[in-house]
């Protein structure tokens, strides 16, 4: 994951709001007595995982006040020292602390959430063109665009009215094929699904009070920018899955990347391990205020979205990389990669039929 100057790494709060036991005797199966009960269990359950509920219990939630919540968490290199489901456990945290928060404001509504789905477009290895990268398992952007696409659908054809996308994730192409997937269903279905993420991104990310205090008002002169298994990540991730942080974390060297302009040519760099910034400047307690910064800019977001309000006119991620020319030369180099693997699997299923006939 990258940013501008700053990205934020999501969190995992220390209590969460925990959905009531769903508890339905269903003695005769669509009978208006059976859905009542299912209705009323619904009604009081505030948080409720998808694939725990029946198509009774679904159905009998309020159209206009229930939330889908889908989330994404993509398996990528992050450095020698961090787990490769960091953003899978970040985008899962951030999920759950943004709706306990907002199921506390908004009691009358119900918030479902769907199973994090590990999938995300590219890896930060994609800057290096270090494109088949050991760590990374990216699928192609047209494939996490319509996943987007066909979950939402499936919600929206539904006619619920609230969809939310959440991930952790800063690779170009995996922020826009979200925000195509959401513009697309909530114009084909008069529903309204958000990408949350990406215009919480937008925003500018990485609280500067929160790096200063910890880092000093000089950190970005020191370090560099955040973005990618850097310090703000590395602390983001000792606060949430400190069990996976490799101890040897706290000796690595820092690879300071200056400002996007170098990012956008990583390529041309030796030593790069996958990580940037000063990870051994991370503490756990830096962490902790990074993510619940974060919490609240999502929650803040999502306000917006529950009141109706047009986001189109705010900044989204990656508006600001897009006037980079490396970088817009490293994105045409992923195009052209995923297009030739579209036409190899075309070529191959045209064979395969041919030689059934």
């Amino acid at each position: 994951m990258f940013s501008q100057c700053q990205i934020l790494l999501p969190m995992r709060l220390a209590a969460h709001q925990v959905a009531a036991a769903l508890a339905v005797a269903l003695t005769l199966v669509g009978c208006t007595s059976d859905r009542k009960a299912t209705g009323e269990a619904a009604r009081n359950a505030g948080v409720l995982k998808l694939e725990e509920l029946t198509y009774t219990e679904i159905d009998a939630l309020d159209r206009d006040k229930t939330v889908f919540v889908l989330t994404f968490g993509n398996l990528e290199e992050h450095g020698p020292h961090l787990p490769v489901g960091s953003d899978y456990f970040q985008a899962t945290a951030v999920r759950d602390g943004s709706v306990a928060e907002l199921r506390r404001r908004h009691p009358d509504y119900r918030f479902v959430l769907v199973p994090t789905v590990p999938l995300g477009e590219g890896g930060f290895n994609d800057v290096a063109r270090q494109f088949d990268h050991v760590g990374t398992f990216g699928i192609r952007y047209e494939t996490l665009r319509d996943v987007a696409v066909d979950l939402g659908a499936a919600i929206g054809a539904k006619a619920f009215k609230h969809i939310w996308l959440v991930h952790n994730h800063g690779s170009p192409f995996h922020n826009v094929a979200f925000t195509e997937a959401a513009a697309f269903v909530s114009k084909r279905y008069n529903v309204r699904m958000t990408n949350l993420t990406s215009l919480v991104f937008g925003q500018g990310l990485y609280s500067a009070d929160v790096l200063a205090r910890h880092l000093g008002a000089d950190w970005q002169t020191q370090y560099g920018m955040t973005g990618h298994a850097d310090m703000a990540e590395t602390a983001a991730n000792l606060f949430l899955r400190g069990d996976l942080v490799k101890p040897g974390y706290a000796t690595l060297p820092p690879f300071v990347v200056a400002d996007l302009n170098e990012l956008a040519r990583l390529y041309e760099r030796t030593g790069f391990q996958g990580y940037m910034g000063a990870p051994a400047k991370a503490s756990k307690q830096m962490g902790q205020e990074l993510v619940d910064d974060f919490i609240q800019r999502t929650v803040g977001i999502a306000e917006r979205a529950l009141a109706g309000e047009d986001l189109s006119k705010l900044p989204v991620w990656p508006a600001v990389l897009l006037s980079l020319p490396e970088l817009n030369q490293t994105m045409r180099l992923l195009a052209e990669r995923y297009a030739r693997q579209t036409d190899e699997l075309a070529a191959w299923l045209a064979r395969q039929r041919n030689a059934g006939r």
